[in-house]
């Protein structure tokens, strides 16, 4: 009766978990930069979502002396850059406009303007050069939250 695997059927089983982990790992890395796209595609929206509640709320003279952080609860940087706006903190969203990182890469600019009784929230794209930042963009222009050309304008 033996009492121990030999030296064969343990390189045997490291073998096959190594090639199973093989497969599954590459797989995993796609699902987690594929959810970090997703939320910083949800996060551009709501974002979008929030200045337009805010201008409908306050009226334009009481909107154009708010910050990004005054009107959405998204992530906001001051000095590190994750995902979220970065920002100063008087960064208005009104003419000047802030920038939304996702991973380090400026995704797209938020910039307001008013036009005679219309404001306008203009999305342009920053060109974001690595994979996972082109992600979230891809997944922006699929949201309708973006366009191809780079620019969005939303009529508030």
């Amino acid at each position: 009766m033996r009492k121990a695997f030999t030296m064969i059927e343990i390189i045997f089983v490291i073998t096959i978990i190594g090639l199973l982990a093989g497969v599954a790992l590459p797989k995993l890395m796609a699902n987690r930069d594929n959810t970090m796209a997703s939320i910083c595609a949800n996060e551009v929206g709501q974002i979008i979502h929030e200045i337009a509640n805010a201008y409908t709320q306050n009226g334009y003279n009481d909107f154009k002396n708010l910050t990004i952080r005054d009107i959405s609860n998204v992530k906001t940087q001051v000095s590190t850059i994750d995902h979220g706006i970065f920002e100063t903190r008087t960064t208005k969203v009104n003419i000047t406009g802030v920038t939304y990182y996702c991973n380090g890469e400026a995704i797209v600019k938020l910039v307001g303007q008013r036009s005679g009784e219309d404001y306008n929230l203009t999305i342009e794209d920053k060109m974001p050069l690595n994979p996972d930042a082109f992600q979230t963009k891809q997944k922006l222009i699929d949201q309708n939250i973006l366009v191809n050309n780079g620019f969005k304008n939303y009529k508030l």
